[in-house]
């Protein structure tokens, strides 16, 4: 493991020492997902024919959670959680003479300057607290920090298909921000509510890699159970891309983004069966619209069953299936309509004294193709089609350490 690494592992251990020292109760908890991926996609050959050939083969940890989570008083809670994974990301350091010894930089320069490998990543995920009893409004909590986005589906999603989240993958939004949230539950158990403020482009960005965003995000977030087993909900965010005027003068930019983002989500749960349905909604306007800066509308649905076999076969098994489609049709920089298809299967084969998964087995297949009279001509030919297998071993651990 490289310098940066450890020394970011070790600053992390540093900050939450007080959490360690003040807290009522302390857990920590972890997930790891190790995973197999093998990918066809479509290259031209010598004769100028575009053919099948595997673009991906490989073994790697996709996902290492470490959470930590603590209780200071009965209404005062807080989440961290740092994210390490496998990653082929490049960074530059300078070496030293001939013990190459390695150091970060980020504006330094050197003829010595070059390029390394670490083959890990480390990120941070959540770092928030909660306040309840705050408001005097029964069962709101306000969070504060990086947490996550309210948004359709995003704040439910638990890898049941290893994929991600359709608002995730189709870039609606983020699956954690920095911001500030007012989180509830409706009266007499009839769904819950989130109200948000955030950066808006996610918890890997914030200062200077905001693209010169000086606006925030806002969020409205709902969900309606009017009888069990049966949830409707539905999410509105506004959010901006970039500043409309340069900073550093009155430049107007051409490519500033005001989008309207909505999701409506549907959820059927009766015994074995858990379905899923998600309807997306982008649209995007460009107030300096330029030849290349066209406003557009982008919708998407999801379709999701997810079937438990245990009481029919011995043993804790999930099916699982997905249909995806994403219309960006309209979008003239960027012109493609997708339909997705993906099969799944889940075996839970360790559990705690709760019934709760501690290691999983997943596999997944899926298909991505593009209708080429819907999408542009960089996508003739099934050029951006791609199929997928991953086969994913996810074990999780959790204990109260004070």
């Amino acid at each position: 493991m490289k310098p940066r690494i450890i020394l970011g592992l070790l600053m992390a251990v540093l900050i939450l020492l007080p959490t360690l020292i003040f807290a009522q109760e302390t857990k920590l908890g972890g997930e790891f997902w190790g995973r197999f991926t093998n990918e066809t996609a479509k290259y031209k050959d010598a004769n100028g024919k575009y053919v099948d050939k595997t673009s991906k083969n490989y073994f790697a940890l996709d996902r290492g959670y470490l959470d930590l989570r603590t209780k200071f008083s009965e209404s005062t809670s807080a989440r961290f959680t740092v994210d390490i994974f496998s990653t082929d990301a490049t960074y530059e350091y300078l070496q030293y003479s001939s013990t190459d010894q390695a150091m970060p930089i980020d504006s330094l320069s050197s003829s010595t300057k070059k390029s390394s490998v670490d083959g890990a990543g480390l990120k941070l995920k959540y770092a928030f607290v909660d306040f309840a009893n705050l408001l005097p409004v029964p069962d709101m909590t306000l969070s504060a920090g990086l947490q996550k986005v309210y948004f359709g589906t995003i704040y439910d999603w638990d890898y049941t298909l290893i994929g991600k989240d359709p608002v995730d993958e189709y870039k609606l939004a983020n699956s954690a921000d920095y911001g500030l949230s007012l989180n509830g539950f409706l009266p007499q158990g009839y769904g819950e509510y989130a109200l948000g403020i955030y950066n808006g482009e996610g918890y890997k960005k914030f200062g200077s890699n905001l693209k010169e965003n000086t606006e925030f995000a806002y969020l409205g977030n709902i969900r309606f159970t009017p009888i069990a087993g049966v949830t409707l909900g539905g999410s509105y965010m506004v959010n901006t891309v970039e500043a409309e005027k340069a900073l550093s003068g009155d430049t107007i930019n051409k490519k500033y983004e005001e989008q309207n983002l909505m999701a409506g989500v549907l959820r059927l749960a009766y015994g074995p069966v858990d379905f899923w349905a998600e309807y997306l909604s982008k649209d995007v306007t460009f107030p300096n619209e330029s030849s290349t800066s066209k406003d557009y509308t982008a919708t998407g649905l999801m379709l999701m069953p997810i079937v438990k076999l245990k009481d029919y076969v011995g043993y804790d098994v999930q099916v699982i299936g997905r249909l995806d489609q994403w219309d960006e049709s309209d979008n003239a920089s960027n012109k493609n309509y997708l339909t997705a298809i993906t099969g799944g299967l889940n075996y839970n084969f360790l559990h705690d004294e709760s019934f709760v998964p501690k290691m999983q087995l997943q596999l997944n297949y899926t298909t991505k193709q593009y209708d080429e009279k819907k999408s542009a001509a960089s996508f003739a030919d099934g050029v951006k089609d791609t199929s997928t297998l991953m086969l994913q071993l996810k074990w999780r651990f959790s204990s109260t350490i004070k």
